[in-house]
């Protein structure tokens, strides 16, 4: 287990109400009855969706969502209105994101909330579980324990008896330096593997390889296993793929690079492994392979098909903008075909949108769902760090209102609105929600409708404006259940 983190009400109309994280999930505070903490109609002091907490054990961040009355941390005042601004207009000032610790008061109104932090027992630097009474004797700093033994030899080094021991890198096993709270991304990296991590993520895999190898009294890799790595192909919020060839039969595959946020915990390691063990059975004409997978320390990678045509998002830009219905609907067609065959598996993706969504040919290609299982189940297992609140900025733009307020939880429903606003950008250049500039995709997920496609493309027939308006319904039970449901209504008119 990574850790817990607790939101205990100390004050306010629902004192004593205790949430508690153990896993990657969303919290929303408020007076709607959507919200996860919800304060009576009457209470003024909150607005209907007040704040937003990201939690991925041990990490927490807050943010306000252009409340009226702002929200306080540590007494320190983050967003609010001001007296002229409307909620949308507030809306559409990004707020900074906070990070909150052990400790830390959060407070709107009269409500206030206590934030408490448990921290596995394990020391960062040996990486040996503490008894209780090691965990006594042991230092405690950003977020992580040093033993009274690796104290004693961190001291002896000095000679300058301290407990402010540094924390050692999870890639290079070099030091990290201590005195900051700045690493709540949870990296558990030197700064210069951490900017390695950001520039060329296959570059910071191999001094992984090379560490673990060199752990094991092995010589150090210098090139990737079995594969000649040729180019970049792309880079995203949770890694890179690359363009590589087979060594055995000089076959093209696509590399993707995922390097996990967080300290990776080996029991997580093994639920993910055996996740992607099942994804790699899944076999469709609309989806892409998956031949290998592997992993050292935090960084993961997938062998999988490459697919040349580029994605939609590619497409679109190619076509100045939008899409031709004539061009978008076997693409449409075909893409719900593969969707509804993970849906009968028993599969949901989770992060459908344009770029996950790969051509074989740039001019009449066949479409292929990528991405499936390794984004996904990367993030469940907290692996992605902050994804909402972080650097995948993009991904709110397809996402479902269900999705922030039931993070953990999605449904087959949910990949329809995702899918659907995905064609939606097809048809129209631009995704559902109206998102003005600068205003905060996340406020928009919660207090936006999706605009009706007509309006923004009024030469798409109506037969099919209605199916992908009903596909974007902002209640689950108004939308197609299912790829399959939403095939079938699509096929009937188109």
């Amino acid at each position: 287990m990574p850790g817990k983190v607790t939101l205990r009400v100390t004050e306010g109309p629902i004192k004593g109400e205790v949430f508690a994280f153990e896993h990657h999930d969303t919290f929303i505070f408020g007076r709607d009855r959507s919200c996860h903490a919800k304060l009576p109609d009457g209470d003024t002091t909150a607005s209907r969706h007040h704040f937003l907490i990201e939690v991925n054990p041990p990490c927490a961040r807050i943010r306000d969502l252009g409340s009226l009355n702002g929200t306080r941390v540590n007494s320190v005042k983050y967003g609010g209105r001001e007296a002229h601004e409307t909620p949308e207009e507030a809306a559409r000032r990004i707020y900074p994101e906070v990070d909150i610790y052990d400790g830390d008061v959060i407070r709107v109104g009269h409500t206030t909330f206590t934030v408490m932090v448990e921290v596995p027992a394990v020391c960062g630097r040996c990486g040996r579980t503490l008894s209780e009474e090691e965990k006594l004797a042991s230092s405690f700093k950003d977020d992580a324990y040093t033993c009274p033994q690796c104290l004693m030899a961190a001291n002896t080094e000095t000679a300058q008896p301290s407990p402010l021991v540094s924390r050692v890198c999870s890639q290079c096993g070099g030091e990290i330096p201590s005195g900051d709270r700045d690493d709540m991304s949870g990296e558990g990296l030197c700064p210069q593997c951490s900017e390695k991590a950001r520039t060329d993520p296959i570059a910071a895999l191999m001094v992984i390889f090379s560490n673990e190898a060199r752990k094991r009294g092995e010589p150090e890799m210098e090139e990737f296993p079995g594969y000649q790595v040729t180019g970049l192909l792309g880079k995203g919020g949770m890694g890179a793929v690359y363009l590589a060839v087979r060594r055995r039969d000089g076959v093209k595959v696509a590399i993707k690079v995922m390097l996990a946020r967080v300290a990776v915990d080996e029991t997580a390691r093994k639920m993910f492994n055996r996740e992607m063990d099942v994804t790699m059975r899944l076999r469709h004409a609309n989806i892409v392979e998956l031949y290998e997978k592997g992993s050292a320390g935090n960084g993961f990678y997938f062998v999988m098909e490459y697919v040349p045509g580029g994605s939609i998002e590619d497409l679109i830009d190619d076509r100045d903008g939008r899409l031709s219905l004539e061009e978008a609907a076997p693409i449409m067609m075909q893409s719900l075909q593969g969707l509804a065959y993970i849906h009968d598996q028993g599969f949901i993706h989770r992060d459908l949108k344009p770029r996950n969504i790969l051509l074989t040919s740039r001019t009449r290609g066949m479409p292929k769902i990528s991405d499936l299982g390794s984004a996904k189940n990367f993030q469940e297992a907290g692996f992605s760090g902050m994804t909402v609140t972080g650097a995948m900025t993009g991904t709110p733009m397809y996402m479902p209102r269900e999705q922030l307020l039931n993070f953990r939880y999605v449904k087959p429903v949910s990949d329809v609105w995702s899918m659907s606003a995905t064609f939606y950008e097809m048809l129209t250049g631009t995704c559902p929600r109206e998102i003005g500039q600068g205003e905060s995709p996340l406020a928009a997920v919660l207090k936006k409708s999706a605009v009706p496609i007509l309006q923004r493309n009024p030469s798409v027939p109506r037969a099919v404006a209605a199916v992908i308006d009903r596909a974007l319904a902002d209640m689950e039970k108004d939308r197609y259940q299912n790829a399959t449901e939403f095939l079938e209504a699509l096929s009937k008119v188109l």
